[in-house]
């Protein structure tokens, strides 16, 4: 997973900085292959990436993929990712992540899930938060479909100490 996402985030960032370089023009582009589909665009300092694909793997199983990253005028940027695998005897997995950053914080977030042959399943999740001023959440969730859920979660300021979370 970390290697797909990092893949990504190298892809989209060299064509930002090719992007960045011709952010006067304004325009979209769009291209399909046999297996997936490309688009591109940028609008008044503000530009996207996004793809997505498929293919099947010489032992069977299908594999779809998609992504895409985004920069905004204000220096926001923003990249995510996912992958499925699906395979001849029903059972499955899913990764996927985004990450974000901007003048207001950061966020990135990861998480997997699998579906065995005999349809149980499990997945987890895990999401770190950080605002302008330093406070944050760090948390992860986890699920078995024998076990049930589980959720770990914690707040913090910007020194580091533990903080009551924010009530909805």
């Amino acid at each position: 997973m970390t290697k797909t996402l990092l893949t990504l985030a190298a892809a989209s960032l060299a064509l930002f900085v090719i992007a960045d370089s011709a952010s006067a023009a304004q325009g979209h582009i769009r291209a399909r292959g046999a297996n997936g589909v490309a688009a591109a665009g940028s609008h008044n300092g503000n530009s996207y990436i996004r793809g997505r694909g498929h293919t099947t793997n010489a032992d069977g199983s299908t594999t779809a993929a998609s992504g895409g990253a985004y920069r905004l005028n204000n220096g926001a940027t923003g990249v995510r990712g996912s992958t499925t695998t699906v395979n001849p005897d029903g059972s499955a997995s899913h990764q996927g992540g985004f990450g974000t950053q901007g003048p207001r914080g950061s966020a990135e977030s990861t998480g997997s899930a699998t579906r065995n042959a005999d349809g149980t399943y499990s997945g987890s999740r895990s999401t770190d938060v950080e605002a302008a001023n330093g406070n944050g959440y760090a948390g992860s969730t986890t699920y078995d479909s024998s076990t049930g859920v589980s959720h770990n979660g914690s707040c913090h300021d910007a020194t580091g100490a533990t903080i009551a979370c924010p009530s909805r």
